[in-house]
């Protein structure tokens, strides 16, 4: 007899537009991943102009509460971590990525542990390895930069199987389908909502967990410098570490051409509680800002840049004259503070 056997109330059946929806996608996944590599990656090229053409005339002058020209403006100013000025071709480079990251997700499970390196340049691991040696669990903070879906399925081919946290769509099957997508390596996924008890067994069993640490919203108490800028930020990394002293590894894998990939290890951070928990917070969150700060600076089209990372201000917060939430402080800009 299954578990499901065991379970008085029975799956209900989704409609049948969901299962042909979801079996589209499925057959469109299949294709992608058969085509040849750079025809995939130049019809990713056509599906990226209507998205650079939409943002070419959405909201030019940054007036809405998020969005690219919005968080361009902040992100891009004198004073800033990324400079005063955008990028040459930055809005067609990032649409570009955006189009590939689709290419990127349907094709990584051709990324095998017999060609991981050919793909993945990996120099960096060791410092992964080493603290996940330390046999506390492992923390990965991650962000909505590179490709961080290739980051869990290699982490699984490196014998490093994740929990991560997702967030469900309102289609049973297509959640079904993506979670088979991502978990091909060993991982696993969970739900976003009341995972922490998840997330402390996992690390208490000594695993590994991967989170995406870049966001924040009303709730997040939280407010740490993110490219430059105070931001309500999710501090569940920070939490765990302080509760159960696993250190975090903030990592990301950045996109260097077709199918070609680099990880980046930013920062790795042990043994940072002092006791005092809000201080802690607030301390450990900046490290981790900082870094992926660090790796937006590195390749700047490949963040979120349509985000509504800055739309939630922190309490008593003052705009500028140019109606921008305010720089931080020097000390917390930019570097990652490095063990």
């Amino acid at each position: 007899m299954s578990e499901d056997d065991d379970d008085p109330t029975p799956r209900a059946r989704e409609a049948l537009w969901q299962r042909v929806v979801v079996g589209l996608f499925a057959a469109v996944i299949w294709i992608v991943g058969a085509l040849p590599n750079r025809l995939v990656y130049a019809i990713a090229d056509l599906l990226a102009v209507p998205w650079f053409l939409w943002w070419c005339v959405r909201d030019r002058r940054g007036r809405r509460s998020s969005g690219y020209w919005r968080n361009c403006r902040i992100a891009f100013r004198p004073g800033a971590p990324l400079g005063a000025e955008r990028p040459r071709r930055h809005l067609w480079r990032w649409s570009r990525h955006i189009a590939w990251l689709a290419i990127d997700f349907c094709r990584m499970h051709r990324i095998t542990a017999a060609n991981a390196h050919e793909h993945c340049d990996l120099r960096e691991y060791p410092r992964v390895a080493e603290a996940f040696g330390e046999g506390k669990g492992l923390i990965f903070a991650t962000g909505h930069i590179g490709v961080w879906d290739v980051a869990g399925h290699v982490a699984g081919l490196l014998g490093l199987p994740l929990t991560s946290v997702f967030r469900p769509s309102p289609l049973p099957a297509l959640n079904r389908l993506i979670e088979r997508l991502r978990t091909g390596t060993g991982s696993t996924v969970v739900a976003r909502k009341n995972v922490m008890w998840t997330l402390k067994k996992v690390l208490g069993e000594h695993r590994a967990i991967g989170i995406l640490a870049d966001g924040g919203g009303k709730h997040s108490s939280v407010v740490a410098p993110f490219l430059g800028v105070p931001a309500r930020t999710v501090a569940t990394p920070a939490l765990l570490h302080v509760m159960l002293g696993a250190p975090i590894a903030v990592v990301v894998m950045l996109r260097t051409g077709r199918m070609r990939f680099r990880l980046r290890v930013l920062d790795v951070i042990r043994d940072a509680a002092t006791g005092d928990r809000e201080r802690d917070l607030i301390a450990i969150t900046g490290r981790i800002n900082a870094a992926l700060t660090q790796a937006v600076a590195e390749a700047p089209e490949q963040w979120f840049w349509q985000s509504r990372r800055f739309r939630h201000r922190p309490a008593g917060e003052q705009p500028g004259a140019d109606g921008l939430p305010p720089l931080a402080v020097d000390r917390t800009r930019m570097a990652a503070t490095r063990p």
